[in-house]
């Protein structure tokens, strides 16, 4: 009987949380939900305006025979893919079109990202300044909060206390998702370790960064988006963004954009012109080189500005021509070893490549191959595909082929 009582207790107690009621009201939201949760609108500007991704689509039947077989079951909802301007390659599964809006999860910090870019271009924000200047109530949680910066906060450096990975109701960032009113849990941040110290991947970083931009532009995230981003870049249709209640209308910042593929992949686009579109600067060159930039990429272990960067291998099959190599190409890192299925030892050094890309949990893709002009969008659920485990990889070994 005690027993009994006792869970019961139990589950009151994780019941009577307005975030866990929340999330068992939404678990199983379907692709096809991506608006039943609240959310405000990302207008877009004038469709004379339009930024095309592509001018027209090329029928590579041989490409789409066999993207179509690799792709079948495996919880794809768009696939698309853009090459010198052109689409070879558009596939819509499971009833979804080109006007659909699918969910990106936290393809939205590389968005985020972006936006502090623009308002940095704009003076209106320093990424050397500490989160305190925009957001002064966090030196009540902790007076160390005055040593993060913004540029901590970008690259996943800040050293807060925010635990992250289970995805289950002890997890922080499904709590913070959960919340009726998000900004209450400002309160609640802690320090767990040095800021600017070693990468540590957490939503709170994003969403930090969302509210000083909020701070120094006097606009809601969305709005910002839609002034700086989708009505200058000419997206094609309104987007939306996820909030955390009707009333306070406060942006999901970390996870939270939904859109079409092709407007998806206009943010691939602005970085490959160089932050130009249709004449009008969105953001700066300098930015853009000091986000994805190869030798960027390297100095900072593969992420910056809220977007990751591609690395490949160099395989040799003696170690001493794998360190004559390494140090000819002064590559970081050291050399590693594997045995293949034939049972023969080789050795690799990894390398950083101009390719980068946005990713949220289910998979979304912008990934973008700057040397072949090459964007590729990928959106949908959980990959289930033995032809490729790592998507990432998938993706990788794609760009090299097309």
């Amino acid at each position: 009987m005690l027993k009994r009582i006792g869970y019961l207790i139990i589950v009151a107690t994780i019941l009577s949380s307005c975030y866990a009621i929340r999330a068992y009201k939404y678990r199983k939201l379907e692709l096809h939900d991506v608006n039943i949760m609240p959310f405000v609108a990302i207008e877009k500007g004038n469709a004379s305006d339009l930024f095309l991704v592509a001018n027209h689509k090329v029928d590579n039947q041989p490409l789409s025979k066999k993207l179509d077989s690799l792709l079948a079951d495996t919880y794809t909802a768009a696939f698309l893919i853009i090459r010198n301007d052109s689409i070879i390659y558009e596939k819509y599964f499971d009833g979804f079109g080109e006007s659909s809006l699918l969910p990106s999860f936290s393809v939205a910090k590389s968005f985020v990202g972006t936006l502090v870019g623009i308002a940095s271009d704009e003076g209106k924000i320093s990424v050397n300044a500490s989160i305190t200047d925009y957001i002064p109530e966090l030196k009540k949680n902790d007076p160390r909060f005055e040593k993060i910066t913004i540029r901590n906060l970008l690259d996943m450096r800040s050293g807060i206390l925010f635990n992250e990975g289970t995805y289950n109701l002890k997890d922080d960032a499904i709590k913070m998702g959960f919340r009726p009113n998000t900004i209450k849990q400002l309160r609640k941040l802690k320090i767990e370790k040095t800021s600017g110290g070693e990468f540590n991947y957490q939503s709170i970083n994003t969403y930090l960064l969302a509210i000083a931009l909020q701070r120094v532009t006097g606009k809601k995230i969305s709005a910002y988006l839609s002034e700086k981003i989708w009505k200058p870049a000419g997206m094609e249709y309104n987007a939306t963004w996820t909030v955390d209640s009707k009333a306070h209308q406060q942006e999901i910042a970390y996870a939270g954009v939904n859109a079409t593929a092709r407007d998806f992949a206009r943010l691939g686009k602005i970085y490959l012109e160089k932050g130009t579109v249709n004449g009008h600067r969105i953001l700066s060159e300098q930015w853009i080189n000091a986000t994805v930039n190869k030798d960027t990429m390297q100095k900072y272990d593969g992420y910056r500005n809220q977007f990751w960067g591609v690395k490949r291998y160099k395989i040799f099959p003696d170690s001493l021509d794998a360190v004559n190599y390494k140090m000819q190409q002064t590559l970081p890192g050291r050399v590693s070893s594997f045995i293949n299925k034939s049972k023969v030892k080789s050795f690799f050094i990894p390398y950083q490549t101009p390719e980068f890309y946005a990713e949220g949990i289910l998979g979304e893709f912008i990934y973008v191959q700057p040397e072949k002009n090459l964007i590729i969008v990928r959106l949908g659920h959980f990959w289930k595909n033995k032809n490729f485990p790592d998507p990432v990889n998938f993706l990788k070994a794609l760009a090299v082929e097309l």
